[in-house]
């Protein structure tokens, strides 16, 4: 008598023989992702920070695009790092590259969702001197230089951008800089042009709410994953309902103020703290995004501390993408403490990140944190050392950086890929790990 399977032993079955996004060894190009599972990829350029999220229905949002020229060819103080693959590529079709390999085919080379953290060159984009320079072209329809995002969303279709407001809402210091406002020029050029040609529709992130960024493809299928929008612009979740709190950072025209004035005590208000911040969640998995929050010069003005508030409403994670590269005066032990991350991504690209007091913050919260570093110099390796921290107990120094949670978010993987080139391939595979 034939032994009969019914529907759910063989899809039993099936998933235990089928290969999943994780079965993968060293030296093979990463599997696609697969339908149920949530990725969150670092995409290493070595000129910024560039984050290409792939959710569970195959939604797809990229949250920042690097930006920087080529450290070889235009060199920093502090020093930028070795572009990855190579100098001759441009950050934008670094990150476009990237995301056209893994992009899930429902995307049909489009993304969903484009965030801008804020308006600073290494994640929306520096101009190239002179047109041309550094492999970077002009549009010949939008007029803007495509650098950075503007370059990946010239190639791949926008559906939304989302961006921490207008510049001159809660102005920073960037705000009287010439070559500060020309950068956020030519983006809003970017986003006008995108609008007029694939109907791209721009928002500023709606602080409080988990309804602005969402599944787009089949929502219903995935009830357990939600993005609550924590803060932009100065603005914060109050941790009730879609309350906001606007009064922890002065108004948007007394920032304007102080942005406009010539006089040296007014405060000199860092673009980085009005950063868009968010909390990922997918079953009992959580994630939490900071942008360049920092607490920086917090003993003069107490409400430069722009952690202080987060610290209060969040939960405790799994994964945090470090905020501001891991750098100094970033990365709070409140913060730390209050989020307790079991895996902390450092998106570097200068050689004074990330910061080995910052490093000692994350293993005060969490002795046992795995600590990842997309890039390592020789020079930050001797500081870390010098300050008593070994990077050989990080995760890793080097490398793309993808985390892989499993349908349902009850267990999760990190995977490193080489960033010599655009193979993709495997340098190692960490986990499972058990979310929280």
């Amino acid at each position: 008598m034939k032994k009969i399977i019914t529907g759910l032993a063989l899809l039993a079955l099936l998933a235990g023989c089928a290969k999943t996004p994780v079965s993968v060894k060293p030296g093979k190009v990463l599997p696609a992702w697969q339908e149920g599972w949530l990725d969150i990829h670092s995409i290493n350029s070595g000129r910024g920070e560039s984050f290409f999220y792939i959710f569970p229905d195959g939604t797809t949002m990229l949250v920042d695009a690097g930006g920087s020229l080529p450290q070889e060819d235009y060199p920093l103080d502090p020093p930028g790092l070795p572009s990855k693959p190579s100098k001759d590529i441009t950050t934008g079709k670094v990150v476009t590259d990237y995301v056209r390999h893994f992009e899930p085919s429902v995307s049909k080379e489009a993304l969903d969702y484009m965030m801008i953290t804020h308006f600073h060159g290494d994640h929306f984009g520096m101009l190239a001197p002179t047109p041309g320079a550094a492999g970077i072209q002009v549009h010949p329809e939008g007029g803007f230089q495509m650098v950075s995002v503007a370059e990946v969303g010239a190639n791949l279709k926008v559906g939304t951008v989302i961006d921490r407001g207008d510049f001159s809402s809660r102005a920073s210091k960037g705000f009287r800089n010439k070559a500060s406002w020309e950068r956020y020029e030519n983006y809003r050029k970017f986003v006008a042009w995108s609008e007029k040609a694939n109907g791209t529709v721009y928002q500023p992130m709606q602080v409080g709410r988990d309804d602005q960024i969402v599944l787009k493809h089949d929502p219903s299928k995935y009830p357990g994953f939600s993005v609550r929008n924590i803060g932009a612009g100065g603005n914060y979740w109050t941790g009730v309902g879609t309350e906001v709190d606007s009064t922890y950072i002065p108004s948007a025209e007394q920032c304007l103020i102080w942005a406009e004035s010539e006089d040296p005590e007014a405060p000199n208000i860092n673009e980085n703290i009005f950063s868009c911040l968010f909390h990922l969640q997918y079953g009992k998995f959580n994630y939490f995004a900071g942008g360049d929050l920092q607490y920086k010069h917090k003993e003069k003005i107490p409400w430069f501390d722009a952690e202080a508030p987060v610290a209060k409403i969040m939960p405790e994670v799994d994964v945090m993408k470090l905020c501001h590269h891991g750098t100094s005066g970033t990365n709070s032990q409140a913060l730390l403490n209050a989020l307790k991350p079991d895996v902390a991504i450092a998106a570097n690209w200068r050689d004074v990140q990330p910061n080995p007091a910052t490093m000692k913050r994350v293993w005060k919260a969490n002795p046992d944190a795995k600590i990842i570093s997309t890039n390592m110099a020789p020079a930050n390796r001797d500081l870390l050392l010098s300050n008593d921290v070994d990077p050989d107990r990080f995760l890793s120094v080097q490398g793309h950086v993808v985390v892989r949670v499993e349908p349902g978010g009850d267990r999760y993987w990190v995977l490193i890929l080489e960033d010599d080139d655009q193979a993709y391939k495997v340098k190692a595979v960490h986990g499972p790990y058990q979310s929280k």
